[in-house]
């Protein structure tokens, strides 16, 4: 662990560039993939998730935004899972505050090394693209001849690599991502604009309270350049995982309120409610965050395969 927090110091250090904000997730234990590449293959079954994000509810042109996720193991057999393996994923995610937005198309690589029994070290990679589009119509100036907007166009398209590495067993994970490694400009839209590195540290673990119970507590550290450090602690417990409630704090945001029920066998819905701290909660209310996971591993093979899912799922 210190190994690891020195080197996200190292990189914090090295990323000096500005731009837009990525989307936060409140979830992000429950959607770990969208967070880290590396997850890709992680889970012994077909994982697919969709998820829909309404930030700020009742503030004009607040940010809302919706994704799709699927990823797998390569050739994930029982008598194999142990060993090394191939993840491969995709995410697709769609983000509007106002008159901004983009979209994220990546395809994802990981390769799961043993590093013990029951322990994997994961290195993956996110890469493809990103649109940015800028409504021009819909901006309001007091120069309705300015040079700058009038010469913006409304969409371009950029690469986008995110580089990461994920630790993870039956009882605990970490990992580092991180997301537009190659700070593109998008000059066409705005004025010398250029994406900005993300960089996300999390870690958490699963202790067991007795036969059916666990509480599992984790953090996630995020920074992007010209925006303030950004720190989630969330707290859940949970019930032979068919149900979780936790509850969580990002400073100088929002409190959380979170709840996940898992129903017909290969389903897992998961709520939270953010609680606005900061002064946008004068114009605006509160967030709502509604992910639906798709797990075809019945509880069945769950108790009876040589190596249990992983401990965020």
């Amino acid at each position: 662990m210190k190994q690891l927090l020195t080197f996200a110091l190292i990189v914090l250090t090295w990323c000096d560039v500005q731009g837009q904000l990525l989307t936060q997730y409140t979830q992000y234990v429950f959607n770990q993939f969208s967070v880290n590449p590396a997850v890709a293959g992680s889970n012994e079954c077909l994982d697919m998730r969709l998820g829909v994000r309404q930030q700020w509810t009742g503030f004009e042109g607040a940010p809302n935004t919706g994704w799709i996720s699927l990823h797998g193991a390569l050739g994930s057999k029982k008598r194999n899972f142990n060993g090394n393996k191939h993840g491969v994923g995709v995410f697709l995610e769609a983000d509007n505050a106002g008159n901004w937005g983009y979209t994220r198309f990546l395809l994802a690589y990981a390769y799961n090394i043993r590093t013990s029994k029951n322990s994997h070290l994961a290195f993956g990679l996110f890469a493809g693209g990103q649109q940015m589009k800028l409504d021009v119509g819909a901006i309001t100036l007091s120069n309705y001849d300015d040079p700058v907007v009038n010469s913006a166009a409304s969409t371009t398209l950029v690469p986008e690599i995110t580089p990461g590495f994920w630790y993870y067993n039956k009882h605990t994970w970490m990992g580092l991502s991180i997301h537009q490694l190659l700070t593109n400009g998008f000059g066409d839209v705005g004025i010398e604009s250029r994406l900005s590195r993300h960089v996300m540290l999390s870690g958490g673990r699963r202790y067991s309270m007795g036969d059916k119970t666990s509480f599992v507590p984790s953090a996630m550290l995020k920074w992007a350049a010209a925006s303030a450090w950004a720190l989630d602690i969330n707290a859940m417990v949970e019930w032979e995982r068919i149900v979780a409630l936790g509850a969580g704090y990002r400073n100088g945001d929002a409190l959380t309120l979170m709840l996940r029920v898992g129903f017909l066998e290969y389903f897992q819905l998961g709520y939270s409610y953010d609680v606005t701290t900061s002064k946008l909660r004068v114009a605006g209310s509160n967030t709502h965050e509604l992910i639906l996971a798709i797990t075809p591993c019945s509880r069945t093979d769950m108790r009876d395969r040589m190596i249990s899912c992983p401990a965020f799922e």
